[in-house]
């Protein structure tokens, strides 16, 4: 995690765990070898196997480098940045369940939704301090007029 600025109004970053990133591209990459131990694939591997672990260690490859230096979560004056805008003036009330965030929002139309913010991709570092960053911008400005 980037290291933060002294102004408190400066945006907190959070950035996917690299260990659950690289765990995660070597599932992917290794995918194909469920088809060899559940039987679907004989032994021993021919050409068009060897072209699928090609391709899937290729995939993986690509997945954690297109997450590797991209935040997950970002946190500023204007909300909460998580695949989409959540915006503090909307945010009702806040719970953590288990290794998630649920956001109860009022939309512009005044209905009340509900959305959850998985965190499972952070470190258990990481959680704490999202948790806290959350916790702290959220009293902040709720209590703003």
């Amino acid at each position: 995690m980037p290291d933060r600025p002294m102004d408190d109004n400066a945006a907190d970053v959070f950035h996917p765990s690299k260990p659950k990133l690289v765990h995660m591209a070597i599932n992917i990459a290794l995918a194909p070898v469920l088809l060899y131990l559940v039987g679907l694939w004989p032994w021993p591997p021919t050409l068009p196997h060897y072209i699928t672990f090609a391709f899937t260690g290729l995939i993986g490859m690509r997945y954690a480098k297109l997450r590797w230096d991209k935040p997950r979560l970002v946190v500023d004056d204007d909300g909460i940045h998580c695949g989409e805008l959540y915006p503090w003036s909307s945010i009702r009330q806040m719970q953590t369940v288990m290794r998630a965030v649920r956001l109860t929002l009022m939309t512009e139309t005044g209905e009340i939704k509900q959305k959850m913010i998985n965190l499972g991709w952070a470190s258990n570092d990481d959680f704490k301090k999202i948790l806290a960053v959350i916790d702290r911008r959220y009293q902040e400005n709720r209590a703003d007029p």
